[in-house]
Formats: structure tokens, sequence, C-alpha cells
């Protein structure tokens, strides 16, 4: 508990990075840009400089969106289509650093910053030179992606030690190529990799492995400031990302549960479970039907949140049967990350590769990896979301945060592509429908239903800690059961920042990872 700054992310030298940006008097926006760069370098298989990211910026009040995303080249890859990984898998540009750029004129035109990037960028510069420590997650990911990492030099570099073994949690490792690129952002700002020295770098880059982007799509590449979208959920407003984040749909899926009586349901029993599920189930096959960049579609966002809508779509829910499910999910990862400062202004932000290690391409000698998210793309050209000279593409990242008519606040988010509005789902009905404090909230047990992970399959799988009692009466309602570990990796990196009406602020990590939270004077909840 902090009546100061707090901050929380997936690595102990991103939250400390962030830390000591609201220690020297940065605001919000300033310790997650220092935290985000932060881990580009420590938490390299789940983000990095060569990825995209969504932010929620909030004084209690109002809310504010940035959509920081990339777009496809001009042209396809060498190799005429798209791929999951490798070079024709990077054919998007990479929107992290527009919206780092926007949200940095923010935080001084109207937060008061005055913080310039040679600071914001100087934990994560000595990062790369003095160490980054190896995190449990990236050992995690390391064994789950062996064959990838050993056909991808990049990759080794990142994962393998001397020994040309993959490196052990708590080890160090250097990044001087990256380093070195940090250092010129800090020097001419982030701007510089997509019209300076850095984009002329990687434009060279580019074309040595034929990915189709070029210096001009870089410069092509920008940030926008947006209206979040928002819903009615009990006694409050849940807000999250517009099109083309799928945050569309799980507005939609808790707009639908806001007319169950969750919190006279057992929590952790088998309606809630039910209803949740098929709550995300119509959801899911409705993102998959029509989400696309809305600047190649009309979306009638009012239409689809509304009432009448939300109506419709909790008629569908059979309470007694599971509807049928044949939907492709969308496996991805990211992470998510949080910081509040003393005069109670947060910034909640989403920043992702796509899949874990993205690309796998280290781009020419700058050391940044690059995300493979072109690899989102349909692959029917008469999709909505096929791929299209300048496209954006339909997008997993989706944060949450939600403003209570007592003035009680709780921005989350997590890893996980469809596992994202899963888990989001959990954390909010945790949280709002029967106010469990955050720890609880985070521990509760999660589902997952679809392929949410590569080599998974599409069935609803439940964490070990489901009472097996519920999941009979899953089975029986028509529910393919399949179990996960109890505080699984696998069903999301999650974290909270929860700040109390009386201005008390709260943040913890999830207990499924060794992330940390920090505030001012103290450090609050820490993983175990």
């Amino acid at each position: 508990m902090s009546c100061g700054g707090v901050i929380c992310t997936p690595h102990r030298q991103a939250s400390e990075a962030g830390l000591k940006i609201l220690n020297d008097g940065g605001t919000a926006i300033d310790a997650a840009l220092a935290a985000s760069a932060a881990l580009c370098v420590a938490f390299p298989h789940m983000t990095g400089l060569g990825g995209d990211a969504m932010w929620l910026l909030s004084d209690g009040h109002k809310v504010d969106a940035i959509l920081g995303l990339g777009q496809a080249g001009q042209r396809l890859p060498d190799a005429g289509s798209i791929s999951e990984r490798g070079p024709a898998s990077a054919a998007t540009t990479a929107g992290a650093l527009r919206s780092w750029s926007l949200a940095q004129n923010l935080s001084r035109e109207h937060w008061g910053s005055r913080l310039e990037w040679k600071d914001l960028l100087a934990p994560a510069i000595d990062i790369a030179e003095q160490g980054a420590v190896v995190s449990q997650s990236q050992v995690f990911w390391q064994n789950q992606r062996a064959e990838l990492i050993a056909g991808a030099p990049g990759l080794q570099r990142l994962c393998y030690g001397e020994d040309q073994q993959f490196r052990k949690e708590g080890s160090t490792f250097l990044q001087p190529e990256l380093a070195k690129t940090l250092r010129q952002l800090a020097h001419a700002g982030v701007d510089d990799f997509y019209d300076g020295e850095v984009a002329s770098a990687l434009a060279k880059g580019f074309a040595s492995i034929g990915n189709g982007l070029t210096e001009e799509d870089l410069q092509n590449t920008q940030a926008e400031l947006v209206d979040p979208i928002k819903i009615r959920y009990r006694q409050g407003y849940l807000f999250n990302m517009p099109p083309p984040s799928q945050g569309l749909y799980t507005l939609r899926a808790l707009h639908a549960l806001d007319r169950a009586d969750i919190s006279a349901m057992e929590n952790g029993g088998t309606d809630y479970y039910h209803y949740l599920v098929e709550a995300i189930k119509l959801q899911l096959a409705n993102r998959n039907r029509e989400l696309c960049d809305p600047l190649f579609s009309s979306v009638d966002l009012r239409s689809q949140l509304s009432g009448a809508n939300a109506d419709a779509d909790f008629a569908r829910i059979d309470p007694s049967q599971a509807s049928v499910w044949q939907e492709p999910s969308h496996p991805a990862d990211t992470v998510w990350f949080a910081a509040t400062d003393k005069e109670g202004r947060t910034a909640c932000v989403i920043q992702s590769l796509f899949h874990d290690f993205g690309s796998g391409c280290l781009i020419g000698d700058t050391g940044v990896l690059w995300l493979n998210r072109a690899a989102g793309f349909n692959a029917d050209p008469e999709h909505p979301n096929a791929w299209a000279p300048g496209k954006r593409v339909a997008h997993t990242l989706n944060p949450s945060c939600y403003l209570s008519d007592n003035g009680e606040q709780f921005y989350f988010g997590t890893q996980g592509g469809d596992g994202q509005p899963q888990t989001q789902m959990v954390l909010a009905t945790q949280l709002i429908d029967y106010s469990q404090p955050i720890e609880a909230a985070l521990h509760a047990p999660r589902f997952l239903q679809g392929r949410s992970f590569f080599g998974s399959t599409e069935n609803l799988k439940l964490e070990a800690s489901v009472d097996k009692a519920v999941a009979s009466e899953l089975e029986d309602r028509g529910h393919d059961v399949e179990w996960l570990p109890v505080l699984s990796p696998l069903s999301g990196q999650a974290g909270i920042i929860h700040i109390r009406p009386d201005g008390r602020r709260e943040a913890m990590h999830d207990p499924r990872g060794d992330g940390v939270s920090l505030g001012q004077s103290t450090e609050l909840t820490e993983a175990p």
C-alpha cells in the first residue's frame, strides 16, 4: 500500500527503472516509458523496440488512449507471401516508439514532465551495457521454443550463453548493439527510429532479409491519440481499446454478463465458468469474422456496444449447454505494465512482438528484434483482415481499466493473445462482482478456451485449482475440459493497480511469473 507512486511490470529491472523515474519527479507516463524501454532489453522474448503498443492514460476521471501500431509495407516480402516466423513474418512496421513519442509529448505538455529522453532511456542503456538478468519467464519460453531458437541465429545471441546452452535464470547477458541504438535514440529522440540514423540502419537490415519493408514505410508509421471505448458495468465504467484491437469484444462479452447476477453465483463454481466461457466464445467468433483496420471498413461502435446488442448476446447463452466451438484461435504473447504517479495519474500499457520472440529476426546491426505481427493477417484475400499495402492488422492487444462511481479505480491487463480477454473477464468479475482483493483476483483459477498458446488444443483448459466436481459438471454441459497446472504461466502474466477512493494505491503482478510491483518509499506485493 502506498500514497505515492506505484509501478507494476513483469521484470524487476523494469520496475526499478520505472520507480527511479517516479522518484526523480517523473510522471506515470515517464515511468511507463522507462519501464517499457527496460523491458525491451530485459524481457526480449515478449517485447522489444521492434514491436507495437497500446496505452490507456487516466487521471481518474478522463481516460485517453494511444494506438501505436505499425502497418503493412507497400509490397509483400520477397517470398511473395506472409509466413508465421522469419523474414516473411516481419512485414509490418513497428509502432511502439511512435506511441512513446506521442506519450512523452503528452507527459510534457499536459502532465508537467521536465524529463528528457536521455533521462528516460538511461536505465535501459545501463541494463543493455551492464547486464540484463534472465527471468524465469525467459527460461520457460526458451525451453518451449528450443526448435525455433536453434534455427534463428539472432535468437541464439539472445538465448545462448558462451557454452552454447540456454541461458540460466538469474544469469546476465549484454546487448551492446541494442545499447548503441538506445544511445542514439536518447541523443536524437525516439522518432530517429523512423526518420533518422536508426531508421537508415533498419532499412539496410530489411533489405538484407527481404521482408519487403523500406525506410519510407518507417516514415509513414504513426501513432494516434484516440477515444477509448467503454461500457457501463455494475456501478462504473469499463474502458478498453477501439479497433483494430480486440478490446471491442472483451467489452461485448462483459456487457452481456452485466445482464447476469454474477455475484449470486458461487465464485469459481460451474455457473461462473460456464457463463464466462460462453460469453467470450460468442465474441471470439464475432472477432474472427469482422475485426480489421477500421480505416479499411466501417465499424459501428455505437451499435456494437449498445444495450440492445448486449441483451441479444446474453440471450444467446444457453445456461445448461455449451455452444459448439469451431473457431481458429490466435496464440500470441506480450507484456502488460502500468504506473501511477503521486498525483494519481495512471499509464496502463500493453506492448508486444506478437508471438513470443516475434519474427525471430534481429535487424541489421541495431540489436532490434522485429515483430511478426504480419502473421495475424488472414490468408483469405476476401476477408476484412486480409493483407493490403499500408493496412494495420487485427490486434489482440487490449489493456483495460475500470472507474467506479465511488472513486475506486482498477487498471489491469495480461499477455496471451486469445487469453487476454478471457483473463480480463476473470479479473474484472473477481474485482468488481466479488469485491476480491487484488491478490485473490490474481490467484483465482483461470480458463482458456481454444488454442491460446502454440502446441495446445481447441478445447477448454482449466487450471488444476478449479474444483474437480466443477470440471465434471462443465463436461456434463458439453465442455471438452483439459487441465493446466495450478498457476500456469500459459494462462497469462497479468497485473493490477488498484487506487482506492481515499487515494491509497496498491499493485501486484501475477503469481504465475516473477514480476514485481514497487511503490515510492516501500516495496509492495511481489509474486513469490
